[in-house]
């Protein structure tokens, strides 16, 4: 708990920084992200001591073309500005990067299957997840809606962990997580309308009470569905951790599994509201 702490506080106000900066630093963190990211995935789908093979076109012409097509639909539909045309397309592309594990996979074995489907499929979900941070920033109060989404699921995590370990008694998905129970679900996602509420009212986001509770809800939900997704492919890997970049938490991707799916989730719900 103690390294857990720490790595908290050295990390915090780097997202917050970035968070502060706007495009740029959020630019900046989506690279990052999205590099250490792909390596990770490129680790669990590669067996240990394999060497590098041979591009895998498809990957490669793919996984870029369909991220670049949802930032440039974004910016047709004038959600961005065209002055950061540019600095988008780069992001995209920096974050097809994640692609690199599976276009550059040499032999399986009988864990871990390279030609998989579900890797390469999670490669694009969070490519796509994560392509979503720098729009979202773009947006009006961007940095408030970034602060929601974040602080939000770190309410869902704290409160389906506090639920789970003082009154769970049902598992959840034992074959794939079997410390998370039902009654730490719906702790989260309670946990998540509480939060949405009082973060939405405190930055005066836009939203009616009753708007920012269903969307708490909703990202409760999707919280505990993409921890649960990152934890299955994991499992398909045969891995404890994604990684071991962040001392007490694992790896990157063990530490954005909740927050991934929820950037998406508030970016829409803003775009779909003011339709």
């Amino acid at each position: 708990m103690r390294i857990r702490i720490i790595s908290a506080i050295v990390g915090i106000p780097v997202v917050l920084l970035a968070i502060w900066l706007g495009l740029p630093g959020i630019a900046i963190l989506s690279i990052i992200a999205g590099a250490i990211g792909g390596h990770e995935l490129d680790k669990m789908m590669r067996p240990s001591g394999t060497t590098y093979g041979s591009v895998r076109i498809v990957s490669l012409v793919m996984g870029p073309a369909i991220l670049a097509a949802v930032a440039v639909w974004m910016v047709s539909e004038g959600r961005i500005s065209g002055d950061h045309v540019p600095i988008t397309i780069a992001i995209i592309f920096a974050l097809a990067m994640l692609l690199r594990g599976t276009a550059t996979l040499g032999r399986s074995s009988s864990n871990r299957k390279a030609s998989d489907w579900a890797y390469w499929v999670f490669a694009a979900y969070v490519g796509l997840s994560l392509a979503h941070a720098p729009v979202l920033v773009e947006l009006d109060k961007g940095r408030e809606l970034i602060l929601l989404a974040i602080l939000t699921t770190f309410t869902i995590d704290s409160a389906a962990l506090f639920v789970g370990l003082s009154i769970g008694r049902h598992k959840l998905a034992p074959k794939i997580s079997p410390k998370k129970s039902w009654e730490g679900a719906v702790g989260g996602v309670l946990g998540g309308v509480i939060a949405a509420i009082a973060i939405d009212s405190a930055f005066d986001i836009p939203f009616t009470t009753l708007s920012a509770g269903i969307l708490g809800a909703v990202l409760g939900v999707s919280g505990v569905v993409g921890d649960l997704y990152e934890s299955w492919i994991k499992r398909r890997a045969d891995v404890k951790d994604s990684g071991t970049l962040i001392p007490g938490h694992g790896g990157i991707l063990d530490r954005l599994d909740s927050v991934m799916p929820n950037l998406a989730v508030v970016y829409w719900a803003v775009v779909w509201s003011t339709l």
